[in-house]
């Protein structure tokens, strides 16, 4: 059974062509930014990032944008600056400020982060995997979108996908290991011990990641929903195995 209870900062609706997406509030009071977090109540994603090139573009025009640009994701920290549609080559995180470019992520248990400032002039993604958050790409993420457009991170509005839950994402003791090397000895205090196994809190560890950034607290945002639990809305490798799909954390300009 989970502790954790749905932010009521995220919740779901439906594009026009029926698929129910989740969205966040806080994201969507920002002018001219649209995005969206797909469900299994809709076109599931392929685990081959060549073979939804058409609807990951479907998707970007469903939420107001005019094309879509995506990454082949590896598990690293790199966030790249994009102005043009298509796949970004290898990256996990991508940043435009580009008008009707959207950017977009892929996950089946992995956290998604989607940013934005406030003014709406530059938007960004990270896949958090366990890998890239000890390579602190939340807090890249943020670096890249400050650096290159001159922003404020107190500015910066950062939301956290369903994902796999504290209290669900069971690792082994070499993950705390790495931990610990990669992110300093507080970094134990994303890690759970219950029941003689270990589980690594994902959503702390960006969040404090973001916070380390200069995102201000009453910016963040966490879905608070467990992908593993909730695997009859959201695809889950943790829970399916490889026949597991993937959902989308897809964030753009609009015109």
């Amino acid at each position: 059974m989970s502790h954790t209870e749905a932010s009521s900062a995220f919740q779901y609706s439906f594009l026009d062509d029926g698929r129910e997406v989740g969205r966040f509030g806080p994201l969507d009071k920002i002018p001219n930014v649209a995005h969206a977090v797909t469900t299994k109540n809709g076109p599931l994603f392929s685990a081959n990032v060549d073979a939804d090139t058409m609807g990951f573009e479907v998707l970007a025009h469903k939420i107001g944008c005019k094309h879509a640009a995506w990454c082949r994701q590896v598990h690293s920290n790199d966030v790249l600056v994009v102005d043009k549609p298509g796949c970004a080559e290898e990256a996990d995180g991508l940043v435009t400020n580009t008008p009707g470019l959207a950017v977009l992520g892929r996950s089946a248990d992995c956290p998604l982060i989607l940013a934005a400032d406030r003014s709406g002039q530059v938007v960004g993604f990270a896949h958090a995997s366990w890998r890239a958050t000890l390579g602190k790409i939340a807090e890249k993420l943020i670096n890249t979108m400050v650096n290159n457009f001159s922003l404020d991170p107190a500015e910066i509005v950062a939301c956290i996908s369903p994902s796999a839950g504290p209290d669900r994402y069971e690792v082994g003791e070499e993950i705390l290991t790495y931990a610990t090397e990669s992110l300093g000895p507080d970094a134990k205090y994303f890690f759970i011990r219950r029941d003689g196994k270990l589980f690594f809190d994902l959503w702390s560890a960006n969040v404090n990641q973001l916070q380390s950034a200069g995102v201000g607290f009453m910016n963040l945002y966490t879905a608070r929903v467990c992908t593993i639990e909730q695997n009859d809305r959201f695809p889950s490798y943790r829970a399916e195995g490889q026949a597991a799909k993937r959902f989308v954390g897809i964030i753009g300009k609009t015109e």
